[in-house]
């Protein structure tokens, strides 16, 4: 997930948070916690002040309001922040305040001062606005007018100076493997437990679109008894807590996929292949991306290395792309990393070689992200490298992974399922992202 930039771009909003603070919007920095307050004299409005006296489709505030309140938890202090808006401001629906949402209400901030119109997402944030403030108002034409603070040319201005320094930046994912997660017992857990959850700032994924990138902070939901994700009319995925899934490969045969997706499981990532030579491509994988794609099953695909050195894993990424190129994938691209020649190696030559997989995926625009077994992500893979990618762990017959180097997109927590529509054994995955909503909305993996 790229966490590298994220850091960056924290550092930046920090700045921006405390240069802002000095534009003239009537007071209003401020805050929930006294410290804060004694420090910086004038400061005597909390986020949750400034998003309840903010007039309608006044994006500059809100984007203010939620600068302050990612400040506020970067430094340790408690949000200020209802229920009602905490969910309101999550404007990406990511399920999480971050640097997504100050961008976006930004963005929408600046597009309408240069065009004197929202933008469809805007206006679709306005009726939930409407709708969360009691206002009746679920109109869809644009406005004449909106209310904007003094400083908006300023502060959009700079705020496009700021996204104009970062380059699009292809996006992580999250990955599955039939393999080897042979230290792990291998019973059934039931669909209700917990999973490791850390801090919004642990984590992120990268989403990039067409003209600027926006990274989104995201952490693992527990898990909950789910019921199949339906499709709207408009394209969007259901949000929930999180969604079934499988993986497959060459080893399930003939799948029939409209029993799967009848059985309720949203999802499933599919074997592009093995290695570094496109002869070891998986012989089933257009045949399961065909027919799970038809039956309605959100796809991702991963790819299974033996690479012992970076310029085999890069070989291998060269190979996963010539054979993914030209699919749509709603969930994401990922390095299957976990052959029993890796454990040979040290920690910093596997971090090396998933390095070097991911950056040839991601400098081709994909979402890559990172699988293996709870034990190999704990003993073989440098913390810094695991804070860069989303994870998908796998740790069966227990109620959550023994993982807790960093919050995780996608649990595989069986490898002996049984499914309808598939004879014998089958691996089973939960999904804590709304990985379609992103790579629709954000024109990522094809979309």
């Amino acid at each position: 997930m790229a966490n590298k930039f994220f850091r960056k771009l924290n550092g930046l909003l920090t700045a921006a948070a405390l240069c802002v603070s000095c534009l003239p919007f009537g007071g209003m920095l401020s805050a929930s916690a006294a410290d804060v307050q004694e420090t910086i004299p004038g400061m005597t409005q909390s986020p949750e002040q400034l998003i309840q006296e903010a007039d309608r489709g006044d994006f500059l505030t809100l984007g203010y309001a939620v600068m302050l309140e990612c400040s506020y938890g970067g430094v340790g202090f408690a949000s200020t922040l209802s229920e009602k808006n905490s969910a309101l401001l999550d404007v990406d629906h990511s399920g999480a305040i971050d640097s997504a949402d100050i961008f976006l209400l930004m963005y929408w901030c600046a597009y309408f001062g240069a065009y004197g119109k929202h933008t469809d997402e805007a206006l679709a944030f306005l009726q939930e606005w409407d709708a969360a403030n009691g206002n009746g108002n679920t109109e869809t034409t644009q406005p004449t007018t909106v209310p904007v603070a003094t400083a908006t040319t300023t502060l959009t201005e700079t705020t496009t100076a700021i996204l104009s320094t970062f380059p699009p930046v292809p996006e992580t994912a999250t990955d599955s493997s039939t393999a080897s997660a042979s230290a792990e017992s291998k019973t059934t857990p039931a669909e209700s437990m917990a999973v490791t959850s850390l801090p919004a700032s642990s984590t992120t994924t990268k989403a990039t679109t067409k003209a600027t990138t926006t990274l989104l902070t995201t952490t693992a939901a527990p898990a909950t008894t789910t019921v199949t994700t339906t499709q709207t009319a408009s394209g969007a995925w259901a949000q929930k807590d999180s969604y079934r899934g499988i993986d497959v490969s060459k080893y399930q045969g003939n799948i029939d996929w409209n029993a799967v997706k009848a059985a309720g499981n949203d999802f499933a990532i599919i074997r592009a292949g093995y290695g570094k030579y496109a002869s070891q491509k998986d012989p089933y994988f257009e045949q399961n991306m065909r027919n799970a794609k038809a039956a309605g099953v959100a796809c991702g695909a991963y790819w299974y290395s033996y690479a012992v050195t970076p310029a085999e894993a890069k070989q291998e990424a060269e190979v996963f792309a010539s054979i993914v190129q030209g699919y749509q994938f709603e969930y994401p691209l990922v390095l299957d990393i976990e052959d029993s020649t890796q454990t040979k190696l040290s920690k910093e030559q596997v971090s090396a070689i998933i390095q070097a997989f991911c950056d040839t995926m991601e400098s081709k625009g994909y979402y890559i992200s990172l699988y293996s077994y709870a034990s190999f992500l704990n003993s073989y893979v440098y913390q810094s490298v695991l804070e860069d990618y989303d994870i998908w762990v796998a740790h069966f017959g227990v109620s959550r992974p023994s993982y807790s180097k960093t919050s995780y997109g996608m649990w595989q927590y069986s490898s002996t399922g049984s499914v309808s529509g598939i004879s014998g054994n089958v691996d089973l995955d939960y999904s804590y992202k709304c990985y379609p909503n992103l790579m629709t909305k954000y024109h990522l993996n094809g979309f």
